[in-house]
């Protein structure tokens, strides 16, 4: 009956650990801001930015592609300050394209909601 108060030792101070860490881990957690209406519309308006295969940029429902040189000039236009930029990248774009537009969003402090790819 000695060596059984040394497993319970043991176990007692795995426990220990794990709870410290999980605490920890719940006290450092990241803010999220929740919508509190229930999902209703925003009055905000949403450009949308899709990328396309060749990296190339299409703003709202347009068809013709923006290079990422123009691209810049078009959000800032398009935009309003309470406006968000809605982004849809293709499976084949790179991700730097995705950055790129992100960068533009962190910028001008505009808020940007990052999609999959639209089907």
């Amino acid at each position: 009956m000695e060596g059984g108060m040394s497993t319970m030792t043991d176990l007692v101070f795995l426990l220990l650990i794990f709870f410290i860490v999980i605490s920890t881990m719940i006290t450092a957690g990241v803010n999220i801001d929740v919508p509190q209406n229930g999902g209703a519309k925003s009055d905000k308006k949403i450009l949308t930015i899709n990328i396309n295969d060749n990296n190339e940029f299409l703003v709202d429902k347009k068809k013709t592609p923006i290079s990422s040189q123009e691209i810049k000039k078009v959000i800032l236009k398009e935009i309003g300050k309470d406006s968000i930029i809605s982004l849809y990248g293709s499976d084949k774009s790179s991700w730097e394209a995705s950055v790129f537009i992100i960068d533009i969003a962190k910028q001008n402090n505009f808020k940007i909601s990052i999609n999959g790819a639209k089907k």
